[in-house]
């Protein structure tokens, strides 16, 4: 008889015994966390997200999550994946936005970050001063396209932008942790610790232990 079928030929009490006893055969001593983060990283930077370093606890406790440190590098890709196309409004963020995220506290949810943003704005200028605004940030020479540049961003709530940046981030931070339990459930589950024991050739020392306890 081969590993497997000793495996199966075993009472379900004593197979339940064998996968219980090794459940975390393969998550630890190892960073089984590795291809998920690095598939993050590579979704995250398709949406103009560089992520630094991520964090998470798991997977049975009130305060488990994920978070990660990270600012927006690429604002044309980031405000298009939020579902903004406006040249203006990213000619913007190009030249002068900062919005960057870092963990702060004892846990690792989406909660336990302190976000910082630069968001240079008309809100920030008087009329008196939108000179000022436009000598600065405008990328156009003649005065009605000036006019109309600072015409189309007074037409955005820049705190409410801020405001779902910040959500966006904390969803991609839910995500993570999402895709970290998915992969831990899927390398705990029974048809992976027996695939792993018996690839590692291991379900034959442990079946001859079990069989001399019962014997």
């Amino acid at each position: 008889m081969t590993p497997l079928d000793r495996f199966n030929a075993l009472t379900k009490r004593q197979r339940d015994e064998v996968l219980d006893k090794h459940r975390l055969w393969n998550v630890e001593h190892t960073e089984w966390w590795g291809v998920v983060y690095d598939d993050f990283k590579h979704d995250m930077s398709a949406i103009g997200i560089e992520v630094d370093r991520m964090y998470f606890s798991g997977f049975s406790s009130q305060g488990d999550g994920a978070c990660f440190d990270g600012r927006v590098f690429s604002w044309e890709d980031f405000l298009k994946s939020m579902g903004y196309e406006d040249p203006a409004l990213i000619g913007l963020a190009e030249q002068s936005w900062l919005f960057r995220v870092q963990h702060r506290g004892h846990y690792y949810h989406e909660n336990c970050t302190t976000f910082y943003s630069d968001m240079a704005s008309p809100d920030d200028y008087s009329e008196s001063e939108m000179d000022e605004f436009v000598y600065a940030h405008s990328p156009y020479n003649t005065d009605i396209q000036n006019a109309a540049f600072v015409a189309i961003l007074q037409g955005y709530d820049y705190g409410s932008l801020e405001d779902e940046f910040t959500e966006a981030f904390k969803g991609h931070m839910r995500d993570l942790y999402s895709r970290l339990e998915i992969e831990y459930d899927d390398l705990t589950s029974d048809e992976s610790v027996l695939a792993s024991l018996d690839a590692n050739d291991m379900l034959t020392e442990i079946i001859d232990e079990l069989e001399n306890e019962y014997a």
